[in-house]
């Protein structure tokens, strides 16, 4: 647990289909996790944070809540009131299968960069790295042939200064 925050509570994977209204469009949505002060859903386009969201479930569940977070297709809310997980009846617990709307196979897969690329990119790295380093170390190295020269010069051009004047 991180210092100054509470440990997260438990989620409760389910399966439960329902309908919700953002603003004054009603849609279908499904719960696929829920705690006691909130939930998340699957839904096709999901509402913006900080609006309010009422899912409903039949006649008697009414949740109302405030969208904490999205992305494309899911949603987290915080509830107003404590969630009790029986009153939704019939909750199928555990995952819900795919989303069938998204064919996976059809998705692109994350960029991987060409080896080519990389190696050149590698490469370019390094020698930036091995120029500061070398001219790090020349800096330093003339730093001390230059503290080096003023103290060996300094005592006989004291004395010659001294004769002088």
């Amino acid at each position: 647990m991180r210092a100054g925050f509470r440990p997260r509570e438990a989620r409760i994977r389910v399966c439960v289909p329902a309908r919700m209204r953002a603003g004054e469009a009603w849609t279908d949505v499904t719960i696929l996790n829920i705690s006691s002060r909130g939930l998340m859903a699957r839904v096709n386009a999901a509402p913006p944070v900080r609006s309010y969201v009422e899912i409903r479930r039949g006649a008697e569940v009414v949740i109302v809540g405030k969208v904490v977070w999205h992305d494309d297709r899911h949603f987290g809310i915080r509830t107003q009131d404590r969630i009790d997980i029986e009153m939704l009846g019939g909750v199928t617990k555990g995952a819900c299968p795919p989303d069938p709307a998204i064919d996976r196979r059809t998705l692109p897969r994350g960029h991987r960069p060409d080896p080519a690329e990389a190696f050149e990119r590698s490469r370019q790295k390094a020698a930036i790295f091995q120029f500061v380093v070398l001219t790090a170390c020349g800096v330093a190295g003339a730093i001390l042939v230059a503290s080096a020269v003023r103290d060996m010069l300094g005592a006989p051009l004291a004395i010659v200064a001294s004769h002088l004047g």
